[in-house]
Order: C-alpha cells, then structure tokens, then sequence
C-alpha cells in the first residue's frame, strides 16, 4: 500500500511506503536485546532439536565452505555437528560437551576425525580448508588425493 501526501504549502509530494513504516514502528519497539548480537554470534539460534542423520535436515546450512553442508543440533546441553556433502550424504557427526569433542559413528564411510584430545596426523600435502567456525573451535578437512582427515581445532 502507498500513501501519499500532499503539502499545500510547499506544493511537495511525499509518498510513504506504509510497510516500511509499519516495520520501523514495530522494529522501534522490540527490545535491544532481540536485536543484539549474541555472544555465540547467531549459532545458539541456528542450532536444531530434531533432524540429526537426515540428508537435508529442516535447519539452518552453517558452512563456511560451499562444497559442504554443516548442520547444527543441540539438546540436553550437548551440541552436535553434521557434515553433509551436497548430495546430502552424511560424512561425519561431531558431539560437543563443554569443550569435550567427539565424533560419532555416522555415514556410509568411517572416516578419519582428529580431535583435541587425540590428534591424528595430516596427509602429507594436505589442503586445509575451513569448513565451520563456531565458539572457540574451528571443523576443518584435510585433504590430499584420496586421503582425508576431518579435524577440530581449537581457536
């Protein structure tokens, strides 16, 4: 809807766009807080409770990387990560309890997952690319040829 008004003084005319209004009005009166950036810069919001193993969860892409699909999921206090390839193929599973990081038997291929606790070494002239920053911890894959290795790091 546009509404437009008419000065007769000034002989001007201003037309309104009364959604863009209405939405400054409505933003105007939401708290701060609502519109503040939170301390897990967005991801607690774009964390899920269901889906977790499905191909195309109904969630939130996390990725940083285009070439995969991250997914985040949390429930009773424990945050899980979901890689997926583009065709939707789980390729791996990370669990997260207050620092402590696992990965879980998912996916059609066991693949390789270094974690903070039990580092596992690169493939010689890997190509390291960052796949999922989050809260104090980084999801990055290694890979050379056909040898791959998933890895938390710690920030």
């Amino acid at each position: 809807m546009v509404l437009i008004i008419f000065l007769a003084e000034e002989a001007t005319v201003q037309i309104v766009n009364v959604g863009a209004a209405l939405a400054v009005v409505i933003a105007g009166c939401l708290p701060m807080s609502v519109l503040a950036q939170s301390d897990d810069h967005g991801i607690r919001m774009s964390m899920s409770q269901r889906g977790l193993g499905e191909a195309f969860p109904a969630t939130v892409n996390l990725s940083q990387d285009p070439g995969w699909l991250v997914y985040g999921f949390q429930r009773d206090g424990i945050s899980y990560f979901q890689v997926n390839d583009l065709a939707g193929r789980v390729q791996v599973i990370i669990g997260n309890a207050d620092g402590t990081f696992w990965a879980l038997p998912a996916g059609e291929t066991q693949v390789p997952v270094s974690l903070p606790t039990q580092p596992l070494p690169v493939p010689a002239k890997a190509t390291r690319s960052l796949v999922y920053r989050g809260n104090g911890f980084v999801l990055v894959r290694y890979s050379s040829g056909a040898s791959v290795v998933w890895a938390i790091e710690n920030q």
